[in-house]
């Protein structure tokens, strides 16, 4: 954990090198350049400090690179260690499972024995020699019943840990870490699934992609904390105006997109329209000392899913409607079936 001073210095640090090396302020970005600077993950460093030394090219691909390769890996050794100590334990479990039916076997064997030996005219000295038998091996089948319970309840306990884990890992690896909501790897799995129901249902699934006008513009003019806030209430002012199963994503950047389950283009674009609205309607202050940023709009391209489409051809038309959106003027809707 890093005190607030340290955070800050890690944050411009983050920011100075994403701005040196003219690279987008996406998540994978700011993520990448804030582990360089924390020093966390040796190779990293290493492996960008080389670059700088010898001069090389950091560009975006670069770092998308450096990203796969020592965070988001980095990320799936914690997912693995999870996977491995479930694994672990259920090994525990099915081994002693493993001994209760053994045990279970070996007990139901005896008395099948001491039965025999009853129908066949037993002597008393026999007989108990079967009594003796039978509690020997009822106190064994107890016993063994007994370590199992007392196991599993140990394990329970670290059963439920697991899982508070393994839901805090799949919850990171897809949610934006500033603005809380899912990121482009949730947005790639909702798309997925939306347009998979669609397809099988037959039914329509609409895509809303938002840019926020002049961003860049903000940032140098008021700085990249207050960038950071804009992006937060903008994830919040969306997150208030859209139903329970539509999707919020940041795609990246100032980018988001609102995945529209059932929702026709009509429908879709009456929600994009509301939500242009939603966020022009506020006049936004700096909070501290009072500077007026003014009302911050946003350009919005809307469009249907096609059944069969590749899903990434799918973002791309609604994404350069977006862009027409901007060219035309800004803060404003357009749409395409």
């Amino acid at each position: 954990m890093h005190n607030k001073l340290q955070a800050k210095l890690l944050l411009n640090s983050t920011l100075e090198n994403l701005d040196n090396y003219k690279l987008s302020p996406v998540p994978d970005n700011y993520r990448l350049w804030f582990e360089y600077a924390a020093g966390s993950i040796d190779q990293l460093n290493n492996d960008i400090d080389t670059m700088i030394i010898q001069q090389k090219a950091i560009n975006e691909a670069v770092c998308q690179k450096l990203f796969i390769q020592h965070i988001a890996s980095h990320d799936q050794r914690d997912i693995d260690d999870t996977r491995i100590a479930i694994g672990d334990m259920l090994n525990v479990m099915v081994g002693h499972l493993k001994e209760w039916d053994s045990s279970s076997n070996q007990f139901s064997d005896k008395l099948n024995e001491c039965i025999r030996k009853l129908d066949n005219n037993p002597s008393i000295g026999e007989v108990k020699e079967i009594v003796t038998t039978v509690t020997d091996q009822a106190r064994q089948a107890h016993n063994v019943n007994s370590n199992i319970q007392t196991t599993l309840h140990n394990l329970s306990d670290e059963i439920s840990t697991l899982r508070q884990d393994v839901n805090r890992l799949g919850n990171d690896a897809l949610t934006d870490s500033l603005t809380q909501i899912i990121n482009r790897r949730g947005y790639d799995v909702a798309l997925k699934n939306a347009t998979e129901k669609a397809t099988e249902e037959g039914s329509s699934c609409a895509l809303v992609v938002l840019d926020i006008d002049d961003f860049k513009r903000i940032n140098d003019t008021f700085g990249h904390q207050i960038g950071d806030k804009i992006l937060k209430f903008i994830a919040s002012t969306l997150g208030k105006n859209v139903r329970g199963n539509d999707i919020l994503a940041r795609y990246g950047g100032e980018e988001f997109a609102i995945i529209l389950p059932d929702t026709n283009f009509e429908g879709a674009m009456r929600v994009a329209e509301n939500l242009r609205k939603a966020v022009v309607a506020r006049q936004l202050t700096t909070g501290s000392n009072g500077k007026v940023i003014g009302r911050i709009t946003a350009s919005f391209g809307v469009s249907c899913f096609r059944h069969g489409e590749d899903l990434d051809d799918f973002f791309d038309r609604v994404d350069k409607l977006m862009y027409t959106a901007k060219q035309q003027g800004k803060d404003q809707v357009i749409g395409d079936r």
